[in-house]
């Protein structure tokens, strides 16, 4: 007589549980991204990743923010590397990227050498 209580209370609180369980189960809804997110994500990545490469001295660009022409190597530059700061102090105004280019001509260069800051 035991045994029968003992199985109908543990197959009654198995109801029980698997009832609840059933009625406020919510099935997860996942959105994809929007375009939005996904090119927030890229950026916010690459701005990363320059962060670190001017922390590591390998990425030495004249305007702030930092070009990111460079950095995808569109530019003269290879493997994520900006060399702009360094060409404008030598004077070697052919070398710098358009970015850098269109910031020196709105006067955001931080060139160590301001008079060769100008084109």
């Amino acid at each position: 007589m035991k045994r029968v209580v003992a199985t109908v209370l543990i197959i009654t609180a198995v109801i029980i549980v698997s009832t609840v369980v059933a009625v406020t189960y919510k099935p997860q809804t996942h959105k994809p991204p929007t375009y939005q997110q996904k090119r927030e994500a890229v950026i916010t990545g690459m701005m990363a990743a320059i962060d670190q490469e001017i922390l590591e001295g390998d990425y030495k660009c004249c305007i702030d923010p930092p070009c990111t022409m460079c950095f995808l190597g569109h530019w003269l530059w290879d493997d994520g590397i900006c060399r702009c700061d360094d060409m404008i102090a030598k004077g070697e105004l052919d070398k710098v990227c358009p970015q850098c280019v269109r910031g020196i001509e709105e006067g955001q260069c931080k060139s160590t050498q301001k008079e060769n800051c100008e084109i």
